[in-house]
């Protein structure tokens, strides 16, 4: 008797699911995305002990683990500290859309930091020579905000004329 099986086709079923439900932000991710979407502000909240800043915030502090308690507004520019170059768009879960490759995912030291607080988003840029660690980008709002992280649509960088005698390599 053998153990194979017979083939049998496979049936997909393509949907989106959506499961409508609400989620409280508390009070601290709460003042970090109503300053977003009201005054287009980007809060960090500062530990007390060490002095570190959390974008997004957090009620604790990640390193010392005491409450989080200081705010400081952060800067709308800053530097790229680290970057990715996506060139495969897997689809959103929730949404079922996908973003045109490439793409790029950066983590930027905005100003008003010590280096310690690097902010995950997007780079919006059409020439991928320009990407590197040091480059100054800017954050750009979305026109109508709602109260998430998609109030800032993406980074731009910032023109510099001295990027044009300076060359920019993506591999450094």
């Amino acid at each position: 008797m053998s153990n194979e099986k017979p083939n049998e086709e496979l049936i997909v079923s393509r949907q989106i699911l959506s499961i409508p439900q609400r989620f409280s932000t508390g009070p601290v991710m709460g003042r970090f995305l109503r300053e977003l979407r009201d005054n287009k502000r980007i809060m960090a909240n500062k530990c007390p002990k060490c002095g570190r800043h959390q974008v997004p915030p957090r009620e604790v502090c990640a390193v010392c683990h005491v409450e989080a308690t200081g705010w400081d507004e952060l800067g709308q520019e800053g530097t790229v500290r680290d970057f990715d170059i996506v060139y495969y768009a897997s689809p959103d879960p929730l949404t079922g859309e996908t973003r045109q490759a490439p793409y790029v995912l950066c983590w930027v030291d905005l100003d008003g930091t010590q280096g310690d607080a690097p902010f995950w988003h997007l780079l919006d840029v059409d020439d991928l020579s320009k990407v590197r660690r040091g480059v100054r980008v800017r954050v750009v709002f979305a026109d109508e905000r709602h109260g998430n992280t998609e109030d800032i649509r993406h980074f731009e960088i910032i023109d510099d004329p001295a990027d044009e005698t300076r060359g920019a390599c993506i591999d450094e």
